[in-house]
């Protein structure tokens, strides 16, 4: 059975190969994914019947606060303020820059539905006097998301 370390996860924000950038400081994140059960009985049925009705998924992240990550923080606090979807976020299950090594990570599925994007539902900034600033934030998935698994290319 193979495992992944969480120091390979990441959060990202921004389109792959050109402007993506990393949500600072994140140092945990979930998804969830779910579909509502529609129920299919009909008269006359002994046992209860259902399927599938429409998927959802969403989830969330924390970490510690840093305010002057503009690029990355500042993009999430950006897109609940506005309630703008963000359809370029990755959460990474395994990260590597190094050639012929795996990526991993979900993402909105942008190319079945170019609409597709998680939308910022919450965000909590939380500091302590014996501890440093934190910061978590809710999302809320609107379309399709994808699992994608990529082998890191060769440098050119």
């Amino acid at each position: 059975m193979a495992t992944v370390s969480g120091r390979k996860a990441r959060v990202t924000v921004g389109a792959s190969g050109g402007t993506e950038q990393i949500v600072g400081e994140i140092s945990n994140w979930d998804m969830n994914l779910s579909a509502d059960e529609v129920d299919t009985t009909a008269f006359g049925d002994g046992w209860g019947k259902s399927d599938v009705g429409m998927k959802k998924w969403s989830g969330s992240c924390a970490g510690s606060a840093d305010p002057t990550d503009a690029t990355g923080q500042g993009v999430v606090e950006a897109a609940f303020d506005t309630g703008a979807l963000i359809p370029d976020i990755r959460f990474y299950v395994e990260y590597s820059e190094t050639a012929g090594e795996k990526l991993v990570y979900y993402a909105p599925d942008t190319a079945s539905d170019a609409s597709a994007g998680a939308r910022i539902t919450s965000v909590n900034v939380k500091q302590d006097k014996a501890g440093v600033a934190t910061i978590s934030f809710n999302f809320s998935g609107c379309g399709p998301l994808k699992r994608f698994s990529e082998t890191v290319p060769a440098a050119p």
